[in-house]
């Protein structure tokens, strides 16, 4: 048996026993994740306190990785356990991952099922179609493979958080990560912030509670129903869940006063949460492995209302060209506003006034834009300074290697972009 059959295996099989064992709550929202009661039986869909054989384990808060988490599995790392309900043709979620599509389940009401047990989530997602994040393997429903993701793999020295400064002192933005999965960025058990993402990241808090139960999130949503500070846990947790309609294939991002999605993301990417589009915060000179060497990096500015640019009056603009709101760039609107005229359903719902953040240009899982001409390119020496040069197109199948880039350094990758080559200027810019 191949190891793709063996994979395969593996994911249906702990998938039937995982959607057998939560029969109540799997297709509800969130499904055995977070709004536990006193009496749950969602732990029982993941874990068994004495008969678990998976040698997952999990990290402590020193980092440090200890002794089983008790999956019911055969699973060896995370990212295939999480597989086996939002893998490809896994049962169990809807949210297919590894393909980046909303792939089954109703959209939009909520369904009993012969039994009167099940309950469908209600959703205001579209069915067949990609997912806000993308996909880690392929995306939507044309299946087309991913250029470029968050690499989920235990390679030593190809986990590279670039733009990274260690919180704690001391530049360290080449220390590769040992290993990455689904569990770095989200919390299995719940969290206050929006999809899951973890109140804590790599040291840096991100989310979290105030006192028992006040959520303070970071990362927040306009979806219908999504409860202002983010879920609360429990029963009141519960009661968050089932006011709330998900929707995972049109991004309804939003913001308040010093929380955002910049500012999640930069718990790893610790110099690219900048305003106003001035060197890198920290003012630290980093070494990318490129000919220019060490050198201060320059932003694109986030957290900052795209209004700044769309004024046609000069007195009112900052920039010398107007920059118009494309609908393939999600912003970040106000908590609980949305474009004049715009409902939950629309294709868009919002306006310049949103702010550009990390995911206006980027995907968080993945992304199938390509890179030719000037958008795979290197910086060399020349006559007159360091300049860029074209190279070739690079091969999907080797994206690490600097001979053969698929993009621009320092990552020489698609850097997860929403749209071919340098797409994501030319709709803001229009130049």
């Amino acid at each position: 048996m191949t190891s793709t059959v063996k994979r395969i295996a593996f994911v249906l099989l702990t998938a039937c026993a995982i959607v057998f064992a939560t029969a109540g709550v799997a297709f509800a929202n969130f499904g055995p994740h977070g709004g536990y009661l006193s009496d749950t039986d969602a732990c029982a869909g993941c874990h068994r306190a004495h008969t678990s054989f998976s040698t997952t384990g999990w990290t402590d808060l020193q980092g440090a990785q200890r002794a089983s988490a008790l999956l019911v599995s055969s699973a060896t790392n995370m990212t295939d356990f999480c597989y086996a309900c939002h893998g490809n043709g896994a049962p169990g979620a809807s949210t297919n991952v590894q393909n980046g599509i909303y792939d089954s389940g109703p959209s939009g009401t909520a369904t009993a099922s012969p039994n009167g047990t099940t309950i469908f989530a209600a959703t205001n997602s579209s069915y067949d179609t990609t997912l806000n994040g993308g996909g880690f393997d392929k995306i939507g429903s044309s299946a087309s493979p991913v250029m470029s993701s968050h690499n989920m793999g235990t390679v030593q020295g190809s986990l590279v958080r670039w733009g990274y400064a260690d919180p704690n002192g001391g530049a360290s933005n080449l220390t590769p990560m040992a290993s990455f999965g689904c569990n770095d960025c989200h919390d299995p058990h719940g969290s206050s912030n929006y999809r899951l993402l973890k109140d804590q990241v790599n040291g840096v808090t991100v989310g979290g509670y105030v006192g028992n139960n006040t959520p303070n999130a970071y990362v927040i949503s306009n979806e219908q129903g999504f409860p202002f500070g983010g879920f609360k846990k429990g029963a009141l947790g519960a009661a968050d869940i089932a006011n709330y309609v998900p929707n995972y294939t049109a991004p309804e991002y939003a913001k308040l006063p010093g929380r955002a999605m910049s500012t999640w993301c930069s718990a790893c990417h610790t110099d690219y949460n900048v305003t106003d589009g001035s060197k890198d915060s920290s003012l630290t000179a980093y070494t990318y492995g490129t000919a220019e060497g060490a050198k201060v990096r320059h932003r694109h500015p986030v957290d900052i209302a795209l209004s700044v640019g769309t004024s046609l009056d000069p007195a009112n603009r900052a920039l010398n060209t107007p920059v118009l709101n494309d609908p393939g760039l999600p912003l970040e609107m106000g908590f609980g506003l949305v474009a004049s005229g715009k409902t939950h359903t629309s294709a868009v719902i919002w306006d310049t006034t949103g702010n550009i953040s990390c995911l206006t240009c980027h995907r968080a899982h993945g992304s199938n834009s390509t890179m030719t001409g000037w958008a795979v390119a290197d910086i060399v020496p020349t006559t007159g300074g360091f300049g860029p040069v074209k190279l070739a197109p690079g091969n999907p199948a080797n994206p690490g290697s600097l001979t053969n880039p698929l993009g621009v350094a320092p990552n020489y990758s698609g850097a997860i972009l929403r749209f071919d080559n340098r797409g994501v200027c030319e709709r803001c810019h229009n130049k």
